[in-house]
């Protein structure tokens, strides 16, 4: 008895720490970029991911960027930023994509000061951010099941066999 115990314990560990993490988005809400402060003061420059938090809460991490549209399915990783400081060439309106953990200089640092949030411009609704939060999901893995499965099914033979042998 005290075997079987320990068998079905061991399959239960093996199971527990095989399991993989998995994520799914869940779609929190959309800010234009034009909605945040007037760059006349030369506010905080957000990257996508921080201007999430900033209006959803969280930290940045708990975010992933879309310029496509609110279905999690067409997540593309960017975000809309406005540049500050000569990118646009004072055309309006002037909007670029990054990579939505952009931060100013990190790619292009002759181009300015860049924000994914700030009334500057960016303006209009073409300049529409997307904002999933990331869900962690533990999902056993494929094999671990098919080893539970097999460690019960031997568990079940062994105390099948001790019964007829009573």
């Amino acid at each position: 008895m005290r075997r079987n115990v320990m068998r079905a314990v061991v399959v239960l560990a093996g199971l527990i720490g095989s399991s993989t993490i998995a994520s799914a988005q869940t779609f929190v809400g959309s800010w234009q970029v034009d909605q945040g402060p007037n760059w006349t003061t030369v506010p905080p420059q957000y990257s996508g991911q921080s201007a999430a938090a900033l209006l959803f809460g969280g930290n940045a991490s708990d975010y992933v960027i879309s310029t496509a549209d609110n279905n999690p399915l067409n997540i593309n990783f960017m975000a809309w930023y406005s540049t500050w400081g000569g990118a646009c060439g004072g055309a309006s309106p002037c909007g670029t994509q990054y990579p939505m953990g952009y931060t100013n200089g990190q790619y292009y640092a002759t181009w300015g000061d860049v924000s994914a949030y700030v009334q500057d411009w960016a303006t209009g609704p073409q300049f529409t951010n997307y904002a999933f939060r990331i869900d962690a999901i533990g999902v056993p893995e494929p094999a671990s099941m098919a080893l539970l499965a097999t460690g019960l099914a031997g568990m079940f033979g062994a105390a099948r066999r001790r019964v007829k042998k009573a």
